[in-house]
């Protein structure tokens, strides 16, 4: 993780142009794969068969925004820059920095004396996933959402869609620098759903297991097409 953090913070990720419509559509198999997470659960099966239905509804992508209280352009695209540069994944490198430095008997013992029990949940997945986790942490939660930030603002008039790509060519380098399989991404994602949610830390994994291993099974996954 130190890797990802130093590389983060120089800004060394070369943004791609994507530029021509024919550019565009080669590339949306990918960009389809990378939102599916969004959809985990029970509709996962109908969005891989109709991943535009994720985002071209208009009022679904508008109550989408307010959830996230993005209500207008600017609101947007402060929100997609902050989770390009620091994102949820910075807060969880920092709590595994700190785990790290402890024994196994020390972290079990830092996190039992917690008072927030929301800390304490998420510690608990920090220290289980602490040394199984890609450089990148739980940065597949943060691209995801982005680009569905990306399109949902697309879809209401926030950005145009030269804005929108712009966004996407940036996400992608991010990406394919950090994970080498969808496993993998997948893991990270997961697990910033574990983390971020108040739940019990196994909660999201346990509840959607047959979902995720639908997205790497289902004969139409975009994820079986390639690699990230």
């Amino acid at each position: 993780m130190e890797i990802y953090s130093l590389q983060l913070a120089l800004g060394g990720y070369k943004p791609m142009n994507i530029n021509t419509q024919e550019e565009r559509k080669a590339w949306m198999p990918y960009v389809h794969a990378v939102l599916s997470l969004c959809s985990i659960g029970q509709e996962v099966g109908y969005f891989m068969m109709n991943p535009k239905m994720q985002y071209e509804m208009w009022n679904r992508m508008r109550s989408f925004l307010k959830q996230h209280e993005l209500h207008d352009k600017e609101q947007l695209i402060a929100d997609i820059e902050w989770y390009l540069e620091t994102g949820r994944r910075d807060e969880f490198f920092r709590d595994s920095c700190l785990l790290s430095m402890l024994s196994a008997a020390e972290r079990s013992r830092y996190i039992q004396l917690l008072t927030n029990e929301q800390r304490r949940r998420q510690l608990t997945v920090v220290s289980r996933y602490l040394w199984s986790l890609p450089p990148g942490g739980i940065a597949a939660y943060d691209f995801s959402w982005i680009m569905l930030k990306c399109f949902a603002g697309k879809q209401v008039g926030y950005l145009s869609e030269d804005e929108m790509w712009s966004y996407i060519g940036r996400i992608i380098p991010m990406i394919k620098e950090n994970f080498s399989e969808w496993e993998t991404y997948i893991a990270s994602y997961a697990v910033g759903q574990s983390y971020l949610l108040q739940e019990s830390p196994s909660s999201f994994v346990s509840k959607n297991r047959q979902y995720i291993m639908q997205m790497m099974s289902f004969r139409q996954s975009p994820m079986l097409q390639f690699k990230p």
